[in-house]
């Protein structure tokens, strides 16, 4: 019985004491996932559509009964194949997103909660290859023209999220489906949404989705005061997490693979 887990950071268990070479296996989906062959392809940084496109080409690779476990990330990251080497370990794919464009990469430190300096000089790190590859200048251009529109951050991610879960609803397969963090839903775009917007959230299968206490994960373990990293939370966060999600991802997923 296999379980495909895909999403971001929080997915692949950053700054997780077991998260060195490979993704952890003391994330929230890995602790659902336990006695099946857990199957992560989440990945630090992944966009909507990088989280979509790698879920299903690890479906379409998988032979036998499978389910699906989902976090969508935040909707202002954007996925892109690239006619050159990024000098990612995704090869030609990037994700892009704002801590790409920081100008002055010092204000990264803002964003942690605590500081690591191992941590923070990855992103230094990313930041210069970024320069270094020509993904900066690009990344500027994008977000100064479309990228930064909440209009096109929600169109974009509610499309990757229609087509991922129109993907699995054809395939027959049984998934379950959350986020880091709700803006996905809860922003002007859809509170004002035009018929474009409409037509897509139309089409979600909120059925499908288990959110806590109405938040995304990172959004409910901050203001339930969990120990965070510098960005990510830790271990009790993730423990609580499968905790409350347990019952609805045996109901959706693990009854109907057994």
């Amino acid at each position: 019985m296999i379980i495909v887990a895909g999403g971001d950071s929080f997915i692949y268990g950053s700054e997780l004491a077991d998260c060195n070479d490979s993704h952890s296996l003391s994330t929230f989906t890995a602790l659902l996932a336990q006695g099946c062959d857990y199957q992560c392809v989440a990945w630090p940084g992944s966009a909507n559509n990088s989280i979509a496109r790698a879920v299903m080409t690890q479906c379409e690779a998988n032979q036998g009964p499978q389910g699906v476990i989902v976090s969508w990330t935040f909707p202002s990251r954007y996925e892109f194949k690239f006619t050159y080497d990024t000098g990612q370990r995704t090869g030609e794919w990037y994700s892009i997103s704002p801590w790409t464009v920081r100008e002055d990469v010092t204000s990264i430190r803002e964003e942690f909660k605590e500081f690591n300096q191992s941590i923070f000089n990855d992103q230094v790190a990313s930041l210069n290859r970024a320069k270094k590859t020509g993904i900066y200048d690009f990344a500027k251009m994008f977000y100064s023209h479309v990228g930064s529109s909440e209009y096109w951050e929600i169109y974009s991610s509610l499309k990757e999220l229609v087509f991922l879960q129109n993907y699995l609803k054809l395939k027959q397969i049984p998934y379950l489906f959350t986020c880091a963090d709700n803006t996905l839903f809860d922003n002007y775009t859809v509170q004002h949404m035009d018929r474009t917007i409409k037509g897509l959230i139309n089409q979600v299968d909120m059925s499908k989705w288990c959110l806590f206490d109405n938040k995304g994960f990172y959004q409910w373990s901050v203001d339930n005061k969990y120990r965070i990293g510098t960005t990510h939370p830790l271990e009790q966060a993730h423990a609580d997490a499968a905790l409350l999600m347990k019952d609805k991802f045996n109901e959706l997923v693990k009854k109907h693979l057994q």
